[in-house]
Protein backbone atom coordinates (compact mmCIF):
# COMPACT_ATOMS: atom_id res chain seq x y z
CA UNK A 1 0.00 0.00 0.00
CA UNK A 2 1.28 3.49 -0.88
CA UNK A 3 0.41 6.90 0.59
CA UNK A 4 -2.39 8.70 -1.21
CA UNK A 5 -0.42 12.00 -1.16
CA UNK A 6 3.10 10.57 -1.61
CA UNK A 7 2.92 7.65 -4.10
CA UNK A 8 6.57 6.71 -3.55
CA UNK A 9 6.15 6.13 0.23
CA UNK A 10 4.98 2.71 1.35
CA UNK A 11 2.73 2.58 4.41
CA UNK A 12 0.46 0.29 6.40
CA UNK A 13 -1.49 3.06 8.14
CA UNK A 14 -4.91 4.21 6.95
CA UNK A 15 -7.11 7.13 7.92
CA UNK A 16 -9.57 6.14 10.62
CA UNK A 17 -12.32 8.04 8.82
CA UNK A 18 -11.96 7.42 5.07
CA UNK A 19 -9.53 4.42 5.07
CA UNK A 20 -7.11 6.09 2.65
CA UNK A 21 -3.46 4.99 3.13
CA UNK A 22 -1.33 7.75 4.70
CA UNK A 23 2.38 8.04 5.50
CA UNK A 24 3.85 9.45 8.74
CA UNK A 25 4.19 12.90 7.09
CA UNK A 26 0.46 12.99 6.31
CA UNK A 27 -0.78 11.69 9.67
CA UNK A 28 -2.81 14.00 11.90
CA UNK A 29 -3.28 12.69 15.43
CA UNK A 30 -6.78 13.32 16.77
CA UNK A 31 -8.58 12.16 19.93
CA UNK A 32 -10.36 9.49 17.87
CA UNK A 33 -7.34 8.15 15.98
CA UNK A 34 -5.00 8.94 13.12
CA UNK A 35 -6.62 10.82 10.23
CA UNK A 36 -5.61 12.31 6.92
CA UNK A 37 -5.43 16.09 6.64
CA UNK A 38 -8.80 16.30 4.83
CA UNK A 39 -10.67 14.35 7.52
CA UNK A 40 -8.86 16.05 10.41
CA UNK A 41 -10.14 19.54 9.58
CA UNK A 42 -12.62 20.76 12.16
CA UNK A 43 -16.09 21.46 10.89
CA UNK A 44 -17.53 24.89 11.63
CA UNK A 45 -19.91 23.37 14.15
CA UNK A 46 -16.94 22.21 16.26
CA UNK A 47 -15.55 25.71 16.74
CA UNK A 48 -16.23 27.09 20.20
CA UNK A 49 -18.19 30.32 20.34
CA UNK A 50 -19.84 32.11 23.21
CA UNK A 51 -23.62 32.29 22.91
CA UNK A 52 -25.26 35.76 23.16
CA UNK A 53 -26.93 34.97 26.50
CA UNK A 54 -23.52 33.96 27.87
CA UNK A 55 -22.03 37.24 26.64
CA UNK A 56 -24.70 39.20 28.51
CA UNK A 57 -24.14 37.08 31.63
CA UNK A 58 -20.37 37.59 31.35
CA UNK A 59 -20.79 41.38 31.15
CA UNK A 60 -23.13 41.47 34.15
CA UNK A 61 -20.99 39.11 36.24
CA UNK A 62 -17.84 41.12 35.39
CA UNK A 63 -19.39 44.41 36.48
CA UNK A 64 -20.98 42.86 39.58
CA UNK A 65 -17.73 41.18 40.62
CA UNK A 66 -15.84 44.45 40.03
CA UNK A 67 -18.22 46.46 42.20
CA UNK A 68 -18.40 43.88 45.00
CA UNK A 69 -14.67 43.17 44.93
CA UNK A 70 -13.77 46.86 44.90
CA UNK A 71 -16.08 47.52 47.84
CA UNK A 72 -14.55 44.69 49.89
CA UNK A 73 -11.00 45.64 48.88
CA UNK A 74 -11.65 49.25 49.90
CA UNK A 75 -13.03 48.18 53.29
CA UNK A 76 -10.02 46.08 54.22
CA UNK A 77 -7.23 48.08 52.58
CA UNK A 78 -6.23 49.77 55.84
CA UNK A 79 -5.87 46.35 57.51
CA UNK A 80 -3.96 44.68 54.66
CA UNK A 81 -2.02 47.66 53.36
CA UNK A 82 1.30 45.80 53.45
CA UNK A 83 -0.13 42.93 51.40
CA UNK A 84 -2.32 45.09 49.16
CA UNK A 85 -0.55 44.15 45.91
CA UNK A 86 -1.02 40.45 46.67
CA UNK A 87 -4.63 41.08 47.65
CA UNK A 88 -5.19 43.09 44.45
CA UNK A 89 -3.75 40.24 42.37
CA UNK A 90 -6.03 37.79 44.19
CA UNK A 91 -9.01 40.08 43.64
CA UNK A 92 -8.20 40.25 39.93
CA UNK A 93 -7.82 36.48 39.73
CA UNK A 94 -11.19 36.05 41.46
CA UNK A 95 -12.85 38.43 39.01
CA UNK A 96 -11.20 36.52 36.17
CA UNK A 97 -12.55 33.26 37.59
CA UNK A 98 -16.06 34.71 37.82
CA UNK A 99 -15.87 35.85 34.19
CA UNK A 100 -14.52 32.46 33.13
CA UNK A 101 -17.44 30.75 34.88
CA UNK A 102 -20.00 33.10 33.34
CA UNK A 103 -18.65 32.52 29.83
CA UNK A 104 -18.85 28.75 30.18
CA UNK A 105 -15.07 28.36 30.73
CA UNK A 106 -14.33 29.96 27.38
CA UNK A 107 -10.88 31.55 27.09
CA UNK A 108 -9.92 34.24 24.61
CA UNK A 109 -8.10 37.52 24.33
CA UNK A 110 -11.37 39.45 24.35
CA UNK A 111 -12.48 37.83 27.61
CA UNK A 112 -9.04 38.38 29.11
CA UNK A 113 -9.27 42.07 28.19
CA UNK A 114 -12.76 42.33 29.69
CA UNK A 115 -11.57 40.63 32.88
CA UNK A 116 -8.57 42.97 33.14
CA UNK A 117 -10.82 46.00 32.61
CA UNK A 118 -13.24 44.85 35.30
CA UNK A 119 -10.38 44.18 37.72
CA UNK A 120 -8.86 47.61 37.10
CA UNK A 121 -12.31 49.14 37.59
CA UNK A 122 -12.69 47.29 40.90
CA UNK A 123 -9.63 49.06 42.31
CA UNK A 124 -10.22 52.35 40.52
CA UNK A 125 -13.85 53.07 41.36
CA UNK A 126 -13.41 53.31 45.18
CA UNK A 127 -10.45 55.63 44.61
CA UNK A 128 -12.46 57.79 42.21
CA UNK A 129 -15.46 57.75 44.55
CA UNK A 130 -13.27 58.90 47.43
CA UNK A 131 -11.89 61.67 45.21
CA UNK A 132 -15.37 62.84 44.32
CA UNK A 133 -16.39 62.86 47.99
CA UNK A 134 -13.33 64.81 49.12
CA UNK A 135 -12.86 67.17 46.19
CA UNK A 136 -16.29 67.36 44.53
CA UNK A 137 -17.42 66.60 40.98
CA UNK A 138 -14.79 68.83 39.38
CA UNK A 139 -11.95 66.67 40.75
CA UNK A 140 -9.42 65.33 38.31
CA UNK A 141 -9.32 61.58 39.06
CA UNK A 142 -5.81 61.06 37.70
CA UNK A 143 -4.29 63.82 39.82
CA UNK A 144 -6.21 62.51 42.82
CA UNK A 145 -4.83 58.99 42.33
CA UNK A 146 -1.29 60.33 42.03
CA UNK A 147 -1.61 62.67 45.01
CA UNK A 148 -3.54 60.30 47.28
CA UNK A 149 -1.30 57.24 47.47
CA UNK A 150 0.13 57.65 44.03
CA UNK A 151 2.23 54.89 42.62
CA UNK A 152 0.95 52.25 45.05
CA UNK A 153 -2.59 52.60 43.81
CA UNK A 154 -1.40 52.33 40.22
CA UNK A 155 0.48 49.16 41.17
CA UNK A 156 -2.68 47.76 42.79
CA UNK A 157 -4.62 48.46 39.60
CA UNK A 158 -1.91 46.81 37.50
CA UNK A 159 -1.74 43.75 39.79
CA UNK A 160 -5.51 43.27 39.73
CA UNK A 161 -5.67 43.67 35.95
CA UNK A 162 -2.80 41.23 35.45
CA UNK A 163 -4.38 38.63 37.76
CA UNK A 164 -7.68 38.75 35.86
CA UNK A 165 -5.99 38.77 32.46
CA UNK A 166 -3.75 35.85 33.40
CA UNK A 167 -6.74 33.77 34.51
CA UNK A 168 -8.55 34.16 31.18
CA UNK A 169 -5.79 34.19 28.60
CA UNK A 170 -4.71 30.55 29.01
Amino acid sequence: MYCVNHPSVETRVTCSNCDEPICPDCMVFTPVGVKCSKCARMPKSALITVKPERVALTILVGLGAALAGGFIFNLFISVISFFAIIAAYGLGYGIGEAISWASGRHHSGVLAGWAASCAALSILYPIALRGLLFYGPSANVVSFIISFGGVWKLLWIAAAAYGAWRRNVI
